[in-house]
C-alpha cells in the first residue's frame, strides 16, 4: 500500500482536479442557460450570496439553479473519482483499490486461502440486488437520463482536448444538454405512477446491468490470473460468483393501495417483454461479429443439423436467413435464434417457449465454435449471451410479493368467515397457540377452505387476488420470474404458516410430506427491535413445524429502517447483528442455510454504509453463499447511472460477498466477552432515543421543525408516506421519517442516543469501557457503526437545526427539544471521536472536502426552505386550486427539497 505521504499527495491531486473541472463546467453551465446576469449570479460557486429570494418565483429559480449545480458537482465527483482510481491502479497497483477483485484475492492469499478453497467458496456465492421504488424519490427518471448524457459529454470533452474543432463540437453539445435540462424540469408535476417507477428500474436492468455483468466476470479473470492462480481451473469449475436481480416494483403491496393484482400481472408481462428484447439485441450484436466462413473453417455437422432444424421450423423466413448466410454458418445460426426470439416477443408460433431452450441453442453455438478451433470467438461472442440468458432469462428480474402481517390477518379472517369457521372473524385476536394449531391442521388437510367460485370480502380478495396472478404466471411462464413471498412486520410463527395457507388457496402450493407447502420461498421480515430479538425462536419453531420437504435454504429479511425508527441507530445495528447470528445458529442446528435479505436504504438512518465495510461487519456464519440486498430508488442513479460507476459498485458487492464467504472460518466477529457490554450499550442508547421520541409533544416539534408535511403533500413517489394514513409515528414510514430529519439537517436517526450509551458505559463500568476502546480497531462491527455515526454527525449542522427549530412556535417546547438534541449531539461527537481517534479532516479528507464544497450553497437553500415553509403553512387554503399564491409557494418549496437532496446526495 502507498505510504501516508503518497496517499496525501494522491488526494491533493484529486481535490485540485475536482476544483478545476468544477470551475470549468460551472462556467460552461452559466453560459448555456437562457437567463439574465442577475439570475446566473445565483449559481453556486460563481458568486456566493446569502440573501434570500423575495418572491416564490425567484426562490423556485434559485432552487432549480442550485439543484442543477449540485448534480453537476455530483457528476464531476464521480468522474474524478473514476479517473483517480485508474491513476492509483497504474501508479500503486490494482490491489490498492479497496474492495475490488485484485485486493480481495490478495487478502485471501495472505490469509492462507488456497486456490481450490477459493474456487469452492466462489461456487457458493449468489448475490441478488433487489430494486425497489422510493416513496420520497424527488427526481424524474427523464432527468436521470439527462444526467447520463451530461456525464458522457464530459467524458468526450476530456478526450477531445487535443483537437480544437472536436472540442468545440463537444462543448456545444454539452451546452445544449444543459439548456435542455433547464427546460425539462427536475421534479414530478404529478405523483408518479407505478408504471413510471417500473420504467425507471427497467432502464438499469436493460441498459446498464447487462454490459456490467459481462465485465464483472472478466475483471475476476484478470485479477485471478494476476494473483498467479490458474485461469483454466477457474473456467473449468465455472467458479464465477453468480449475480441475479429482483424487484419489488409492482409486487410490493405493503401499505400501497395502487399495487393491484392487475398491476402485478402487467409487471410480469412488461418484464418478460423487456427481457426478450434484451436477448434479441445482444444476439444480433454477436451474430454481426461472427464472420467465420466456409471453406476457411470446418463447420461441425451438429451445427448444420441445427440450422436445418430451425430453418424448417421458421418456414420462409428461416429459408431466407439461411440463404443470406450460406457461408457464415454461426452468423446464420444466431440470426435464426434471433428470429425465434422475435416470435416470442410478438407472441406468435415458432418462438422459444422458455429460456432453457434458447440456452441450449447458445450452447450448441459455443460448443461447435470450440470444435472448429474458434475458442476465442466462442468466449468473446457466445459466452456473454449464455451469461445474459443465465442472469436475465426471459424474466429480467425476479418479482417479490410483499404484504403486511396485519393485512394477512384480515384476509384470513375474511376467508374463515366465508368458509363458515366459528369465530373466524376474530382471527387476529386469537392466541398464538390457537392460531398455530388451526393453521397446522389446515395445512395437513387435503381440502381447501374455499369453494372454487366463492366470493370473498375485499380483505380476502386483496391477498388471494394477487397470489392467483402469481400462480397464473407460474403456469404460463414457469417459476423463473417469481421471487419470494415476504411478510412485513413478522411477529410470530403463525404469520409464516399463514402464507402457506394462502398459497394453498391460490394454487401455489404442493402437498409434500404430509402438508401443503408454498412453492415459492416464504420470507419473514423482522423490522422492530422486539421482533428481531424473537427472530431466532420464531424461525426455529417454524422449521420444526414445517419439518420435511425439500428446502435447505431459509430466507429471512432484516429491516434496518423500522428498527432504527423504533430503537435508534446503535440498538438497531446491534439488534440486527445479534439476530442474524442467532438465526444462523438456530438454522444450522436444523441443517438449514440462511439466506439473509438486508433491507437497507440510502441513508445511515436506514442501514446505508460503505459496501465492503458493511460486509466485513456481518457476524461470521451469516454469509455462507446466498445473500440479497435492497437497492432503493434514490440509490440506483447514485450507484448505477452509467456502466463505469455500476461496474465499480457491483464489483465491490460481488468481491466483498465472495471474500466474506471464502474467509468465513477465519473471521472472528465481535468477541463473546463484549456481547453483554454491547447489550448494555444498546439498551442505554435506545433508552435515550426513546426518551426523546416519547417526550411530551415531541411529534408536534417534528411536524413543525421539519418539512414532513411538505413531503407528505408533495409528489415524490407513488406510495403514500403512511401505511394506513393514521397520524402517528408508528404509521409513518421510516423513509419520510428519515427524509424529514435529513432535509432539516438534524440527521437524528443516524446518531441520536449513541453518546448517551457510551457515556453510561464509561460511568458505570470504566474498566470495560477502556477495554472496549482498546479492542475497538479489531472489531469490524464497531468500526463500521461508529464511522457511520460520525458521517451523520459531520453531515448535521447545529446552526441549521436551530433555524428549523424556529418553525416551532411553542417556545418552551422548542428550547426543551433543541437543548436536549444539542447536548446529545456534543456527547455523541465527543464519545465517538474518542474511539475513532485523530482529526476528522485528516482521517476522512474526501468527505471533509465534499462537505466543505456544498455547505454555503446548502445553507442558503435551507434558509429559503424555512421561509417557504412559513409562507405555505400560513396560507388559508394551502393546496386548493384557486389559491394560486400558495401553490406557487409550494412549487418553490418542492424545488428546495429537490435541490437539498441533490446537495446532500440523499433523501430518506
Amino acid at each position: 500500500m502507498p505510504s501516508d505521504e503518497l496517499n496525501e499527495a494522491y488526494f491533493d491531486r484529486g481535490f485540485q482536479a475536482l476544483e478545476d473541472e468544477l470551475r470549468e463546467v460551472t462556467s460552461t453551465l452559466a453560459s448555456s442557460l437562457p437567463l439574465d446576469a442577475e439570475s446566473i449570479a445565483r449559481l453556486p460557486w460563481l458568486k456566493e450570496s446569502s440573501d434570500l429570494e423575495e418572491t416564490p418565483g425567484e426562490a423556485a429559480e434559485s432552487a432549480q439553479l442550485a439543484s442543477l449545480a449540485f448534480e453537476i458537482l455530483n457528476i464531476v465527483e464521480e468522474r474524478v473519482a473514476w479517473r483517480f482510481r485508474a491513476i492509483r491502479r497504474a501508479e500503486y497497483g490494482p490491489e490498492t483499490i479497496r474492495g475490488l477483485w485484485p485486493g480481495v484475492i490478495a487478502r485471501m492469499k495472505e490469509g492462507g486461502l488456497s486456490e481450490d478453497e477459493a474456487i469452492a467458496a466462489f461456487c457458493k456465492v449468489e448475490v441478488e440486488p433487489v430494486l425497489t421504488a422510493h416513496p420520497t424519490e424527488a427526481k424524474r427518471p427523464l432527468v436521470r437520463e439527462k444526467h447520463l448524457a451530461i456525464y458522457n459529454r464530459l467524458s468526450e470533452w476530456e478526450d477531445a482536448r487535443m483537437d480544437p474543432l472536436r472540442e468545440k463540437r463537444v462543448r456545444d453539445s454539452l451546452r445544449a444538454e444543459f439548456e435542455s435540462l433547464w427546460h425539462t424540469g427536475e421534479i414530478f408535476v404529478e405523483r408518479p405512477t407505478i408504471s413510471d417507477e417500473r420504467r425507471n428500474a427497467l432502464y438499469y436492468l436493460r441498459e446498464v446491468f447487462p454490459e456490467v455483468v459481462i465485465r464483472l466476470n472478466r475483471s475476476l479473470e484478470v485479477a485471478w490470473e494476476a494473483a498467479g492462480w490458474s485461469l483454466e481451473k477457474l473456467r473449468a469449475a465455472q467458479a464465477y460468483p453468480r449475480i441475479r436481480f429482483a424487484s419489488w416494483i409492482g409486487g410490493d403491496r405493503d401499505g400501497h393501495p395502487f399495487v393491484t393484482p392487475e398491476v402485478t400481472k402487467n409487471t410480469f408481462a412488461e418484464m418478460r417483454y423487456q427481457a426478450l428484447r434484451l436477448q434479441r439485441r445482444w444476439t444480433r450484436k454477436s451474430a454481426e461479429a461472427l464472420t467465420e466462413s466456409r471453406p476457411f473453417v470446418k463447420v461441425p455437422i451438429e451445427l448444420e443439423e441445427g440450422i436445418t432444424r430451425l430453418t424448417n421450423e421458421l418456414g420462409e423466413v428461416g429459408v431466407s436467413i439461411s440463404k443470406r448466410n450460406e457461408a457464415e454458418r454461426w452468423r446464420c445460426w444466431l440470426y435464426l435464434c434471433r428470429e425465434k426470439l422475435e416470435r416470442s416477443i410478438n407472441g406468435v408460433a415458432g418462438g422459444y417457449d422458455n429460456s432453457e431452450d434458447y440456452g441450449e441453442d447458445l450452447e450448441l453455438a459455443r460448443w461447435t465454435l470450440c470444435e472448429a478451433g474458434a475458442k476465442l470467438a466462442a468466449k468473446e461472442w457466445i459466452e456473454p449471451l449464455i451469461l445474459l440468458n443465465d442472469v436475465f432469462g426471459f424474466h429480467l428480474a425476479h418479482l417479490d410479493i410483499r404484504n403486511n402481517s396485519a393485512t394477512h390477518d384480515a384476509a384470513i379472517a375474511a376467508i374463515l368467515t366465508t368458509a363458515g369457521i366459528a369465530e373466524g372473524e376474530s382471527f387476529a385476536d386469537w392466541p398464538e397457540e390457537k392460531r398455530v394449531q388451526f393453521l397446522m391442521e389446515e395445512l395437513k388437510s387435503h381440502r381447501p377452505l374455499l369453494a372454487v367460485n366463492a366470493t370473498l370480502p375485499a380483505e380476502g380478495e386483496n391477498v388471494l387476488g394477487y397470489l392467483r396472478v402469481v400462480a397464473d404466471q407460474e403456469q404460463k411462464a414457469g417459476s423463473d420470474s417469481l421471487g419470494q413471498l415476504i411478510i412485513s412486520m413478522t411477529r410470530q410463527v403463525s404469520d409464516l404458516l399463514a402464507m402457506h395457507l394462502f398459497a394453498r388457496e391460490a394454487g401455489l402450493a404442493d402437498y409434500i410430506d404430509g402438508m401443503w407447502r408454498s412453492r415459492l420461498p416464504v420470507s419473514p421480515l423482522f423490522e422492530t427491535g422486539d421482533d428481531l430479538a424473537a427472530a431466532s425462536g420464531i424461525l426455529g419453531e417454524y422449521r420444526d413445524l414445517m419439518a420435511g420437504g425439500t428446502d435447505t435454504i431459509q430466507p429471512a429479511m432484516v429491516g434496518y429502517s423500522d428498527s432504527n425508527k423504533d430503537a435508534g441507530v446503535f440498538a438497531s445495528q446491534w439488534g440486527i447483528h445479534r439476530a442474524q447470528k442467532e438465526m444462523a445458529e438456530s438454522l444450522a442446528s436444523r441443517n438449514f442455510e440462511p439466506q439473509f435479505f438486508h433491507g437497507r436504504g440510502g441513508t445511515i438512518g436506514r442501514g446505508a454504509g460503505p459496501t465492503q465495510w458493511f460486509l466485513r461487519a456481518l457476524p461470521p456464519g451469516c454469509l455462507t453463499g446466498p445473500v440479497r440486498l435492497t437497492e432503493q430508488g434514490e440509490v440506483l442513479p447514485r450507484k448505477y447511472s452509467h456502466e463505469g460507476n455500476a461496474h465499480y459498485h457491483l464489483e465491490l458487492l460481488m468481491a466483498g460477498v465472495s471474500e466474506a464467504v471464502a474467509m468465513q472460518d477465519k473471521r472472528t466477529g465481535v468477541p463473546e466477552e463484549f456481547h453483554p457490554t454491547l447489550d448494555s450499550l444498546s439498551a442505554a442508547s435506545s433508552e435515550a432515543y426513546r426518551a426523546l421520541l416519547t417526550s411530551e409533544d415531541f411529534l408536534t416539534f417534528h411536524r413543525s421543525a421539519t418539512p414532513i408535511d411538505a413531503l407528505e403533500t408533495g409528489v415524490f413517489g407513488s406510495r403514500p408516506a403512511r401505511r394506513t394514513g393514521k397520524p402517528s409515528l408508528k404509521d409513518l414510514r421510516a423513509i419520510p421519517w428519515v427524509f424529514s430529519w435529513t432535509q432539516s439537517r438534524f440527521y437524528l436517526p443516524g446518531w441520536y442516543g449513541v453518546g448517551s450509551g457510551l457515556e453510561a458505559l464509561q460511568k458505570n463500568d470504566p474498566e470495560t469501557y477502556a477495554k472496549l476502546k482498546e479492542s475497538f480497531s479489531d472489531i469490524a462491527f464497531l468500526r463500521y457503526v461508529f464511522t457511520n455515526v460520525e458521517t451523520s454527525l459531520m453531515s448535521a449542522n447545529l446552526e441549521l437545526m436551530a433555524a428549523y427549530g424556529g418553525l416551532c412556535e411553542d417556545e418552551g417546547l422548542r428550547e426543551r427539544v433543541l437543548t436536549t438534541v444539542r447536548d446529545e449531539f456534543q456527547r455523541t461527537r465527543d464519545q465517538v471521536g474518542a474511539f475513532l481517534g485523530g482529526d476528522f479532516a485528516t482521517r476522512r479528507p474526501r468527505m471533509n472536502k465534499t462537505l466543505a464544497l456544498r455547505e454555503e450553497p446548502l445553507k442558503k437553500l435551507h434558509l429559503q426552505q424555512i421561509q417557504l415553509l412559513k409562507d405555505w403553512r400560513a396560507a388559508d387554503r394551502p393546496m386548493e386550486e384557486e389559491n394560486g399564491k400558495a401553490n406557487e409557494v409550494f412549487l418553490a418549496l418542492q424545488l428546495t427539497v429537490n435541490a437539498i437532496s441533490s446537495g446532500l446526495k440523499e433523501t430518506g
